[in-house]
């Protein structure tokens, strides 16, 4: 299920729920680059503790991920490594923002579709489950997932971010450099040069290349980095 069909399916569950309720206009802001990054407005964190405003003085990882999602799954012992190698600057922050609904109706019922609506007409019921699947899959993986984890129920900060950088995949990382600005955007599995990059660290294996020019003004990389270039790069 792509970003866009399953934020358009959570806009109209959540319209039947308070139809009542002005929502908030749609923001024609494209993230890039050097952009200021949005709010972290996840309803629930799954573990660790909340952040509710960036920091100026650290650095930040918020990948988008699902738990269905086979490369999001391989992404995570990176992201633990990257967080426990960084302890005092970095924030590794995976906003679990696409998991999908259980619509699977009870076997027993399903001849009685009129004394037993399906599960996606009640919005909170569906949010609550979706919650609970990400709560269990975080505690089974213990100490292999180390970073914070936050449930976005209702798709507000996907929109913010994913959609609003053109992103339409997961898992996707933004890179958030010390100030608050968007330094990277792109593909989780390819963070660590850009990652080192504002982190001012050493880049992983600059010292077996000569210097020279990447897309995106940065020093350090090599030909080879130009063909597995990530959609946004990073700026210094």
């Amino acid at each position: 299920m792509s970003i866009a069909i399953f934020i358009s399916f959570l806009s109209s569950f959540t319209m039947l729920a308070a139809d009542d309720v002005k929502q908030p206009p749609t923001t024609n802001t494209v993230l890039i680059a050097n952009s200021q990054a949005p709010a972290l407005t996840a309803e629930t964190w799954v573990k660790g503790e909340e952040v509710k405003a960036f920091d100026p003085d650290k650095v930040y990882v918020v990948e988008f991920w699902a738990t269905w999602c086979g490369p999001c799954l391989k992404t995570i012992p990176n992201l633990t490594k990257l967080q426990k190698a960084n302890l005092n600057d970095l924030v590794v922050i995976g906003v679990a923002a696409s998991e999908k609904p259980q619509t699977k109706k009870d076997p027993a019922v399903k001849d009685k579709p009129a004394d037993n609506p399906t599960e996606t007409t009640d919005t909170k019921a569906v949010a609550e489950k979706m919650l609970a699947n990400v709560q269990t899959f975080v505690t089974q993986q213990g100490d292999k997932m180390e970073y914070r984890v936050a449930f976005d129920s209702d798709g507000s900060m996907s929109r913010d971010w994913m959609l609003a950088a053109k992103q339409r995949t997961i898992p996707t990382a933004f890179i958030i450099a010390k100030g608050g600005k968007i330094a990277w955007i792109g593909p989780a599995n390819q963070i660590e040069k850009p990652l080192a990059i504002a982190l001012g660290n050493k880049i992983p294996g600059a010292e077996k290349k000569k210097s020279a020019k990447v897309p995106g003004g940065l020093k350090g990389g090599g030909a080879a980095d130009q063909s597995a270039a990530p959609v946004k790069k990073a700026v210094e």
